[in-house]
């Protein structure tokens, strides 16, 4: 009996911990105690290594705006492997926070996404016979920031293709992601993308490779694949640790601890493993039965040298977006290309700031995301280097009767 008191009292030791936790876990809950930032619309704690939180003009952009702020971050969810994911479900008004002032407001668009965090409908994972699935991977371009959700180039390309090939059956999966780099776009066509089956891949990255952070995304995922990262799975989903985590964060970026943009801190991933990144995803599309495809985007100069380098040595097709977009913006000004919807931008800018700022015609005011009349030429674009792939060829021929 006395061994089994004893027994008893030192279980009850090691416990206490776990039992302490557990009720400022229950109290927290039970009182309906939020995370600052559910609070005051700062950036969410998680976002301690700064991955989302990018140059410091953005975020004093979007401070100034508070309840863009928080409408912007409140749009992403914390993940192990990926290190964030936009939320499932989602119907969030935004508006373009570098607009100017006086037609911010008349810039507003509703980031939606699926129930799997992505833009664009359902479509299951699979074989799918009789189907030419065209797998669409890349960042905020690709996911179609500042436009409606059917006014991205997957979207369109989708109806366009469908339009010249009435007979064929054509889906398109867009598992763009605001923010990612060439490595979160590595991990998620590995881990998730590939599940689709896709005949073709078209991959756009490269946009967000080059932020300085306080610690390169692959020493982070390499941490976040061992067993710590599942401890901090665990703890993501406890309400009392991420009150903790806000106040501890904080903390330390009122005594400066947290920054982001330092010249001294390494890239985030850098030219070299961008391109290391790229030739690993078109091997596993190619391994998967896919034809690869490059699309440049928001990556001028030598931003774009990374895919150049990987579309050469890969041997794969590269349609350069920013030549073709600013190649159009002649034709555009003078009333070219009709249907394009180009009257709708005048009413947004006027021709007086369009004529000083001529990139208006094809881009958002941030001079990279394209706007709705670029993501139509873009989507033009690509449906045609589509065409023209093997694979596209193959599903677009009629069996020919023996």
């Amino acid at each position: 009996m006395l061994r089994r008191t004893r027994l008893l009292g030192w279980l009850l030791i090691a416990a206490a911990p776990a039992l302490f936790l557990l009720a400022i876990e229950g109290a927290v809950r039970l009182f309906d105690i939020s995370p600052a930032f559910e609070r005051d619309a700062a950036i969410p704690p998680w976002i301690d290594r700064n991955i989302l939180a990018k140059e410091a003009r953005w975020r004093e952009l979007l401070a100034a705006s508070p309840h863009e702020l928080k409408n912007y971050y409140s749009t992403y969810e914390w993940d192990r492997l990926l290190f964030y994911r936009m939320r499932p479900n989602l119907a969030v008004p935004l508006t373009d926070v570098l607009a100017p002032p006086g037609i911010r407001e008349r810039t507003r668009w509703m980031l939606r996404t699926n129930s799997r965090g992505f833009p664009g409908p359902e479509i299951a994972d699979g074989p799918h016979p009789g189907v030419y699935r065209i797998l669409c991977m890349g960042d905020s371009s690709t996911f179609g920031w500042g436009v409606e959700s059917d006014e991205n180039y997957p979207s369109l390309m989708e109806k366009d293709l469908s339009r010249r090939h009435p007979g064929m059956r054509i889906e398109v999966v867009n598992l763009g992601v605001c923010g990612y780099s060439s490595l979160q776009g590595r991990i998620l066509l590995e881990r998730e993308g590939l599940k689709f089956a896709p005949d073709l891949v078209t991959l756009s990255y490269g946009s967000n490779d080059w932020s300085r952070v306080p610690e390169p995304f692959d020493v982070a995922y390499r941490r976040n694949i061992s067993w710590t990262g599942a401890v901090r799975a665990i703890l993501h989903r406890s309400r009392a640790y991420q009150i903790y985590t806000a106040l501890l964060v904080k903390a330390l970026r009122a005594g400066g601890e947290v920054t982001s943009g330092d010249a001294e801190m390494p890239l985030n991933v850098g030219p070299e493993k961008s391109e290391a990144n790229l030739v690993a995803m078109i091997g596993a599309a190619r391994d998967a039965g896919a034809d690869p495809l490059f699309v440049t985007n928001c990556v001028p100069g030598e931003m774009a040298q990374p895919m150049r380098e990987a579309a050469a040595k890969t041997a794969t097709p590269l349609i350069d977006s920013e030549a073709i977009l600013r190649a159009a913006i002649p034709a555009l000004k003078v009333g070219g290309a009709p249907g394009r919807g180009r009257a709708r931008i005048v009413a947004l800018y006027g021709e007086e700031r369009m004529s000083e700022y001529p990139d208006l015609e094809v881009y958002l005011a941030d001079r990279c995301h394209p706007n709705f009349v670029g993501h139509q030429l873009l989507a033009q674009a690509v449906a045609d280097a589509v065409e023209r792939t093997p694979s596209f060829a193959r599903a677009s021929t009629p069996l020919q009767p023996r």
